[in-house]
Formats: structure tokens, sequence, C-alpha cells
């Protein structure tokens, strides 16, 4: 498989296991647990089943290609010997093990939903997470060795469950403010002020982490000798890039805390809701497009030796 299809894999997979940790969590912090009110706008059942079924397709995949990688043999003939070595004795093969299990235990959870939905969303959350959690022994985060090795695998976990938690945060949101106002009535948009509300100190308290860990991995993959000469490398400018966008995000998202939130509880107030929804949606649109963009710089830096291995 051609390098580009590594690296849509492996955006997919931080896509969909992001989601499938951050939605579970939003309905729990932000919506109450997910009752009967919030499961008309937020269908999180449905939305975990077909994320597990793709989750589970991406990750045999994903590990094919890259047994595959290793021998140079094509997908459709692969080598069962490397294959099986690789799931029974390395690292990587746990991982996937795992994660496969806590795929697994999210399809009944997803179909108990209505009878049972604060249980359902707590236990998809956690499921969520040990799924999520386990792509980190597939980047640079599981190459380090020793005391160190340890602080940068537990720093790369931190950051990839706090990068899935904005991402579902953000999907959740644009599920509730894209259709339109007028079909759906007040309820809608009081839910979205609701979640607003639920998410604005969680939301402070994900960036806070995005950016210490988003540091020490740095620190640990580029090293303080080579910070000067980091544009000079394809990483360097990929990171740089992400940084960037990083940086846009923050802006929106302080954009829809000081502004656009209160904008739309004094919209509700004049019941004049629509048009605040509008402009939140909008915003909401474009956070969402660059964390998509963000997410395939980290896939494709994945697939790059940082300035530390060289």
């Amino acid at each position: 498989m051609s390098e580009i299809g590594v690296i849509a894999i492996r955006w997919a997979l931080y896509v969909d296991l992001g989601l499938l940790f951050g939605l579970p969590l939003f309905a729990l912090y932000a919506l109450g647990g997910g009752g009967r009110t919030v499961r008309s706008y937020l269908p999180l059942g449905p939305m975990i089943v077909l994320l597990v079924l793709l989750g589970l397709l991406l990750s045999v995949l994903g590990f094919l290609v890259q047994a595959s990688a290793m021998t140079g043999l094509p997908l459709t003939r692969p080598d069962l010997q490397l294959v099986s070595d690789l799931l029974n004795d390395t690292a990587l093969g746990t991982a996937l093990k795992v994660r496969l299990a806590a795929l697994v235990i999210l399809l009944p959870c997803a179909a108990l939903y209505g009878r049972k939905p604060r249980v359902c969303v707590m236990t998809s959350t956690l499921a969520g997470a040990i799924a999520l959690g386990t792509l980190a022994w597939s980047g640079h985060g599981a190459a380090g060795e020793g005391s160190a090795g340890w602080q940068q695998l537990a720093s790369d976990l931190v950051h990839l469950l706090a990068a899935g938690a904005w991402v579902g945060a953000i999907a959740a949101f644009l599920a509730l403010v894209i259709p339109n106002v007028d079909t759906d009535g007040l309820a809608r948009v009081l839910l979205t002020e609701q979640a607003l509300r639920g998410f604005s100190m969680v939301g402070t308290v994900i960036v806070g982490l995005l950016v210490v860990t988003g540091t020490v991995n740095t620190l640990f993959l580029v090293g303080s000798e080579h910070i000067a000469g980091l544009w000079q490398s394809s990483w360097g400018l990929l990171l740089t890039a992400k940084l960037v966008l990083f940086a846009g995000m923050l802006g929106l998202a302080a954009l829809n805390r000081y502004r656009l939130t209160p904008s739309l509880s004094l919209a509700i107030e004049q019941e004049d809701a629509p048009r605040a929804m509008t402009l939140l949606r909008g915003s909401l649109v474009v956070e969402g497009g660059l964390a998509i963009i963000i997410l395939a710089l980290v896939a494709w830096l994945g697939t790059l030796s940082p300035p530390m291995s060289m």
C-alpha cells in the first residue's frame, strides 16, 4: 500500500477512536448522561455502532498494512508467521488485541442506551478511552526506553485522550447546531446552551492538557538542540503547520466561549435564537475542519522520523 494509504488509515483511526471516546464523554459531563431528550438530538447508540464497526475494520487493516510494510509483501499475500509473531509477541499486537476487545464491548452497550443510558455512557467512555489509548503504541510515544520512555508514553496517552475529548465535543456540538432551529423548536437551542455551559470548564482543562503534553512530546521528539533547525525538515514543517492550526482552533474556542455562548443565552431571552445558532454553527464548522486537518498532519508525522531519531 502507498504511503498515502498508510497515512489515510492512521488518520481515520484517530478520527474514529477519538469520536468513540469523546462523544460519550461529552454526553456524560455536558448533557447529564444522555437521557431520552438528549438521544433525540444526539443518537449515541447508532453513532457508536457505526464507529465501532469502522474501528474494527480500520484496526485490522492497519495492522496488516504494518506487517506488509515489514516484509515487503502485498496485502493479498501476507506472511502469516510474521503476522502471528507480531500479534502475540509484540506490544503492537497486544495493543491491537486490547483495542479489539474494547470495541467489541461497545456493541452490546450501544444497544442498551435506551434502558440504562447513564451506565452505558460511562461504560462507553471507559471502553472508548482504552481503544483510543492503544494508538499510543503505534506512534513515536512507544519508541522510548527506561523511565524517560514511560514518561513519553504517558504524555502521549494523555495527549490522545485530550484530543479525543475535544474532537468528540466538536462533533457533538455540530450534531446539535447544524439542523435548522426553526424545524426543531426551542428544545434544541436550550440543550445547546446547556452543553456549552457544561463544556466551558472542561474545555479549559482539555486545552491545558493539550498544551502541556504537546510541549512535553515535542521536547522528547525534537530536543532542545534541534529546535533552531526545526524548519529545515519535513517533520519540522508539518509540526509548525499543526501548531499554527491549533492556535487557530484556540482562537475559535475562545470566540465560542466568550462571545457566541453569551450571545446565544441573550438570544434565548429575546426569543431570537436562529441568528445566534447560525454564528455558532459557522464557527464550529471551521473549528471541526481545522481539527480534521490537524489529525491528518499527526497521522503524517507518525510516518516520519523526528529530529531526535536522526
